[in-house]
């Protein structure tokens, strides 16, 4: 099986594990959303987590992300809470079209993460690459989402999470690096994650699973 789901509880121990099939990735992220996310909520459990064994089994050979191949790449960690109706209502509701600000370091992908959220229907705010133009901007503005890089070009963007976290902001994580990267900052535990290069599906899911 090239796709494996892992159900996680509040201490990070293993629940259970699915296993599936799937040509490629898009079909394998909309699997964990609608499905296991059923699964994770009826359970209660903390964290889902989507691996993708395709390159370890020898069935890609050009894979882009940086942990790929011996290991099991994380493309996706995904916490429970952001999937509960509760915690959805008790949310500042947002704007008829969302307004999304966007901190990538890399240009093209700024670029297509910007049409991937126009086309879902949501409207972009600011697209920057460095913290202290993102952190500047924030302090004018209200957007009613985020999507981070966790590196950014002139450093880290922890303190930029937890300004979005002070402000009540929601946000996701897009990284180069797998969510099991030994090190990350807590912040991120309890926020949307995907391992880049991130699918329409992926991050249109987890924009929707925030808002």
């Amino acid at each position: 099986m090239n796709f494996h789901l892992s159900f996680l509880d509040d201490e990070r121990r293993v629940k259970e594990v699915w296993e599936a099939d799937f040509e490629n990735e898009h079909t394998a992220i909309c699997w964990m959303w609608m499905v296991g996310g059923v699964r994770a909520l009826k359970h209660d459990w903390s964290t889902m987590e989507l691996l993708c064994r395709r390159c370890s089994a020898g069935q890609v050979t050009d894979c882009p992300r940086v942990s790929c191949g011996t290991q099991e790449c994380c493309i996706a960690r995904v916490p429970a809470r952001v999937l509960q109706p509760t915690s959805k209502a008790e949310r500042p509701q947002p704007r008829a079209r969302p307004l999304i600000l966007i901190v990538e370091r890399d240009d093209i992908t700024a670029t297509s993460h910007e049409s991937i959220a126009l086309d879902a229907g949501f409207s972009v705010g600011a697209s920057w690459s460095n913290y202290a133009s993102a952190g500047k901007w924030l302090s004018a503005h209200s957007p009613d989402a985020a999507i981070l890089d966790v590196k950014l070009q002139d450093k880290s963007c922890v303190e930029l999470a937890k300004k979005l976290s002070e402000r009540e902001i929601p946000f996701l994580a897009v990284s180069g690096y797998s969510a099991g990267t030994p090190g990350l900052n807590r912040i991120f535990r309890s926020v949307p994650w995907l391992e880049k290069p991130v699918t329409t599906a992926g991050l249109h899911l987890a924009l929707r699973s925030i808002l």
